[in-house]
């Protein structure tokens, strides 16, 4: 009895816990861009600019086939629950009634249920399963480092800071 409530307490705590962490700040990697003071390194930063809006172009055209791909999946597991789902409620049925029809063949012969077969339990229906983009929302990260790498090649500075945008102490 003791064990279970230590067990009780312990896991009460751990619940505590986690919800506290689960509420910490939330932090963003921001940058601060110092350009380079020669007149070639502004042609060089053009250069750098093209190549990151290509970067992100290429990145949100991979991102939305990411996320049609993902649609695709899920659509086909929904559509492959519900095709098993109705060969099991049809299996079900047809057990049904057999056993249904067992059941009164053995009342008639013994007037009562008691020691009956029993009938079926019905299929649980599907869940309905919902896409998950976690797998493609990381595409074209790539795309910020590579910019302030070329940016920084051409004589600029590139300052990182982290900013506090939710859950911050005041």
């Amino acid at each position: 009895m003791k064990f279970l409530r230590d067990f009780g307490r312990f896991a009460g705590l751990s619940a505590v816990a986690l919800l506290v962490a689960a509420c910490g700040p939330v932090i963003e990697t921001h940058y601060d861009y110092t350009p380079p003071s020669q007149q070639g390194g502004m042609q060089c930063l053009a250069q750098c600019q093209q190549g990151q809006n290509q970067c992100t172009r290429n990145a949100d055209a991979e991102r939305s086939d990411c996320r049609y791909r993902e649609d695709e999946r899920v659509r086909n597991e929904n559509a492959r629950a519900q095709e098993n789902y109705e060969y099991e409620l049809d299996q079900y049925l047809y057990e049904k009634r057999r056993a249904e029809k067992a059941r009164e063949r053995f009342f008639r012969v013994n007037g009562t249920y008691e020691g009956a077969p029993g009938l079926p339990e019905r299929p649980d229906s599907p869940y309905e399963r919902t896409p998950s983009y976690y797998q493609c929302e990381d595409i074209g990260s790539q795309c910020v480092g590579q910019f302030n790498m070329c940016y920084s090649s051409c004589g600029g500075q590139v300052r990182e800071r982290q900013v506090c945008v939710a859950n911050c102490d005041q």
